[in-house]
């Protein structure tokens, strides 16, 4: 009678475990550190190089003694799209373009090498602004995203253009 008892505790503590509730109290340190920085944004990368779109002067019936005129429109059609943290100084420069001649940004004729077509690029709708190596847009970050469109002219009454399509490609450095 006295091994059936064991016995019988023995499966009892077998078959109906007791459990054990608890509660542990603790703490999660969460941190962030948000420093001083921008994101560039853009139509598309390659190789680890932004392509910011294009400035497009359409196309003209000839150069006469008007300017024209043209400007990109926003992220990926050649504006320059950032998002930086509040009070980031920042800058963004152009460099000559590939076929800088005479003092001024140029385009070639993609069928004859040797005609070019100067035009400049501005800051501002206006066009009073030049956006060259040497006066780059500096600014400071608000903390809201800043769309920067580039604004274009080609000077009227330029000589020797002949027809054709004519192109350019400008490096664009962003710094903060």
């Amino acid at each position: 009678m006295k091994y059936r008892s064991l016995f019988s505790c023995v499966i009892f503590s077998i078959i109906s475990p007791v459990a054990y509730s608890a509660t542990v109290n603790g703490t999660l340190g969460v941190t962030a550190v948000v420093g001083v920085g921008c994101s560039v944004s853009s139509s598309s990368v390659t190789a680890g190089v932004v392509n910011f779109g294009s400035l497009n002067f359409g196309n003209l019936a000839t150069i006469n003694a008007a300017n024209v005129d043209a400007q990109t429109t926003g992220g990926g059609s050649g504006s320059i799209v950032m998002n930086c943290s509040t009070g980031t100084p920042f800058t963004i420069s152009f460099d000559n373009g590939q076929h800088f001649t005479g003092g001024s940004r140029a385009m070639v004729n993609s069928t004859d090498p040797a005609v070019f077509l100067s035009y400049t690029l501005y800051q501002n709708a206006a066009r009073t602004i030049p956006w060259t190596t040497a006066s780059p847009l500096s600014t400071t970050a608000s903390g809201a995203t800043d769309t920067f469109n580039v604004y274009g002219r080609i000077p009227g009454g330029q000589s020797g253009v002949t027809s054709g399509t004519y192109n350019d490609t400008v490096q664009v450095v962003v710094s903060w």
